[in-house]
């Protein structure tokens, strides 16, 4: 198996699917919801058992100012080029030792977490009335580019000269116009699992 064939079979394995933009989507963000699950989570403590702990933390119900969520994805690039072949989360635990072409890298990226009056805020300035469903509905592209803006507060991403990207932001909070700039430089496809992830986690979508 060549090693393309290597990182496609990853990629189909670990990436997640960023959601299409439908009713049915589009009516979670409303937040018409009947349950709310964390898939990843679970998936990282399926069929592990006997596992136990002496501290035993509470439910987490309040969002403070002060709490982060922290992605980590491993991303496989061309070592001659520096293109990005391979996106996938850190936590799967996949061995990169045997792509002898690709380099691997570990990135990280800050978010603070969003309360709900700043996802109520969010959904009015997104609602958009959709013909064909008939009613107002949040649209999932200027959703994600709150999420961006407003709550990516660091990351591990470097520019060519190797020396790390500083994030610069509002006295509101966001991201500065230079800044927003440089976010957008990244590849849309970074972006999309970055925010997928975010969202499954955090919003529970």
């Amino acid at each position: 198996m060549s090693e393309e064939t290597k990182v496609q079979a990853i990629e189909q394995q670990a990436a997640p699917e960023v959601p299409k933009v439908d009713a049915e989507a589009d009516e979670k963000r409303m937040g018409n919801k009947d349950a709310a699950v964390n898939v990843n989570a679970l998936a990282g403590v399926q069929g592990v058992q006997g596992v136990s702990s002496d501290v035993e933390a509470v439910p987490s119900f309040f969002v403070l100012p002060t709490d982060r969520y922290r992605l980590e994805l491993d991303i496989l690039f061309d070592k001659k080029t520096g293109k990005i072949t391979s996106i996938t989360r850190r936590d799967l635990n996949v061995d990169f030792s045997q792509f002898q072409f690709f380099a691997h890298t570990v990135e990280w990226f800050d978010f603070s977490i969003p309360s709900y009056e700043d996802i109520s805020t969010y959904r009015q300035r997104c609602s958009i009335f959709r013909r064909d469903a008939g009613k107002v509905l949040v649209d999932a592209i200027q959703m994600r580019n709150f999420l961006l803006v407003w709550h990516l507060k660091d990351w591990s991403l470097r520019g060519s000269d190797g020396k790390k990207v500083e994030l610069k932001t509002t006295e509101e909070g966001a991201l500065d116009d230079e800044t927003i700039k440089k976010v957008y430089q990244v590849p849309a496809t970074l972006i999309d699992v970055i925010l997928t992830h975010f969202e499954r986690d955090i919003i529970l979508t």
